[in-house]
């Protein structure tokens, strides 16, 4: 799609993870930068680091072979890395802190969600928990923006913000899409470019087909803050391009999606700005950019059984739906099952 768009991409060069025990303040930074290298010397080479990493990605291998063998079905994350003598120490933070920044969910919820589902992510998306993230993660160059203004230009002038939308009704030429104050337009379709929760709801008379499949997605809310507190983190030569601050208490961890915004290619070196997913250490307020809350879904054995079967619901029209959750709730889901719905409308 980026490519059609004429849209430029560029390697991430510091899509590096780095891993930092709150209560510590120790922890495993895979940084491959001049000063992240001089700040951390050898220490990333000590054999316990090395056999970490090597018993994640071993560990990785063994759980797409239960995985290909079909003795998953039913069986949780937490389980079958369990299972996995190869998953404790940090290589299980490795992994676990990697997938949730793969689905936005926390360490308690991934443990109890479908392994099946999980590694199949994995599987498909091969370069996340890998050494070819260093050359094969691209970025935009210009940022999202770009691609949204390419993607809107065609219609620009037919975009409405804010309309207000209060059901949705089928009729005998396509769709009525009816507003808070009462007005109602009629168009030839209209497609659900949205959560499944709120296509649900917005649905005036929804078929038993909807309500199973949309209704088995529940969503939850997720504070996000952009500060530059870095209070609680290593030194910045150390801040990868994401970085877990993680507790381990009583065998149970918990851990925060930090992106440090300076290593985005169109931000300028000396950013202090910080993007932090369910922060777990404190902030301080006067240090805080913007302090919000996304929705996210989550990923459980009910939802995740829809999705083989989400393409039902576009067989007919004159509704269509679309959005990440046809796949593995990222963006590459997005784009292609957009991309389903615009050929089934020519």
């Amino acid at each position: 799609m980026l490519a059609e768009l004429d849209i430029p991409t560029e390697l991430c060069r510091n899509s590096y993870l780095s891993f930092h025990n709150l209560d510590t303040q120790e922890g495993l930074y895979l940084t491959l930068s001049a000063r992240g290298a001089m700040f951390q010397g050898v220490e990333l080479f000590r054999p316990a680091n090395l056999k970490s990493l090597a018993k994640t990605f071993i560990g990785l291998q063994r759980a797409q072979h239960r995985l290909a063998s079909g003795s998953l079905k039913g069986v949780t994350l937490g389980r079958c890395l369990s299972e996995l003598p190869e998953f404790s120490g940090d290589a299980k933070i490795i992994l676990l802190s990697a997938l949730c920044l793969l689905s936005s969910m926390q360490v308690h919820e991934l443990l109890a969600s479908p392994a099946e589902f999980f590694l199949a992510k994995l599987r498909t998306h091969h370069d996340v928990i890998s050494p070819k993230a260093v050359y094969s993660v691209r970025c935009v160059r210009d940022g999202t923006r770009r691609y949204v203004n390419a993607l809107a230009a065609r219609y620009r002038g037919n975009i409405r913000f804010h309309a207000r939308i209060r059901a949705v009704e089928r009729v005998a030429k396509g769709a009525r899409v009816v507003m808070e104050d009462g007005s109602r337009e009629e168009f030839a379709a209209a497609v659900f470019a949205c959560n499944p929760d709120q296509a649900l709801a917005l649905l005036a008379a929804p078929t038993p087909l909807e309500i199973e499949l949309l209704g088995a997605w529940r969503y939850k809310d997720g504070r996000v803050v952009v500060h530059r507190d870095h209070g609680s983190f290593p030194p910045r030569a150390l801040i990868e391009a994401y970085t877990f601050l993680y507790t381990l208490h009583d065998g149970t961890m918990d851990t925060s999606v930090n992106g440090a915004l300076w290593h985005e290619p169109q931000a300028p070196k000396d950013c202090a700005y910080i993007s932090a997913q369910r922060p777990n250490y404190p902030i301080r307020p006067d240090l805080i950019e913007l302090d919000t809350t996304l929705r996210t879904p989550l990923f459980d054995f009910k939802s995740v059984a829809t999705t083989p079967r989400l393409p039902e619901l576009n067989r007919r029209g004159p509704l269509f739906y679309c959005g990440s959750y046809f796949g593995y709730g990222l963006h590459e889901d997005a784009v292609s099952s957009a991309k389903a719905v615009a050929e089934r409308l020519g």
